[in-house]
């Protein structure tokens, strides 16, 4: 009897152990997918949003993604892509965009942040000094969460994306700003 025993206990012990590979394996299998995945999408956004914006950054915004491609770009610098599944099928949707625009006019003000429209944050860095050559005095930055539904994009979120890219656009044009830190009355007013 005990010798069954042994058997059962033995062939259990190796149907365990073969499921349990199995199964660290498709896990295996499914992080070294998504660690891709992430780096494609990091150096696609670096690439389509001319390295204005962290890509890290980006992917949390809202709902975080692990896949993101460039859509077409339209007006925009670039518009970005999600990867979201829709009736068991994984679709790419549009959730963020950024618009860079440098200026030659006069500029009031040192730097500024509106709220616009309840999906967009536009900034605007002042230049200490015309910029050599083009004239430009200001950069405007808007960015945008594409999503129909306001509440997936934290505004202070797209305020922090729009300044970060408004101050490296304007370092890369030797435009030099001070932009102030996205203020807090921003943020409460787009929630």
């Amino acid at each position: 009897m005990s010798e069954n025993r042994g058997r059962r206990l033995g062939t259990f012990g190796v149907v365990v152990c073969i499921a349990a590979a199995g199964l660290g394996g498709w896990f295996l299998y499914e992080w070294n997918g998504t660690r891709q995945d992430r780096a494609n999408s990091r150096a696609e956004i670096t690439e389509a949003c001319e390295g204005l914006v962290d890509p890290e950054r980006v992917m949390r915004l809202g709902r975080p993604a692990d896949k993101v491609d460039a859509g077409e770009r339209g007006d925009h610098l670039c518009v970005l892509r999600r990867a979201a599944m829709f009736e068991g099928q994984e679709e790419m949707y549009e959730y963020f965009s950024l618009t860079v625009a440098g200026s030659p006019g006069a500029v009031t003000g040192d730097g500024r942040f509106d709220y616009v429209g309840g999906r967009s944050v536009v900034v605007t860095a002042k230049c200490a000094e015309p910029v050599e050559g083009t004239g430009v005095t200001s950069f405007r930055v808007t960015a945008t969460s594409e999503f129909e539904r306001t509440d997936f994009a934290d505004p202070g979120e797209l305020a922090a994306l729009a300044r970060e890219a408004a101050l490296r656009a304007a370092a890369k044009a030797g435009c030099a700003t001070g932009l102030p830190e996205v203020p807090q009355d921003l943020t409460a007013a787009g929630r």
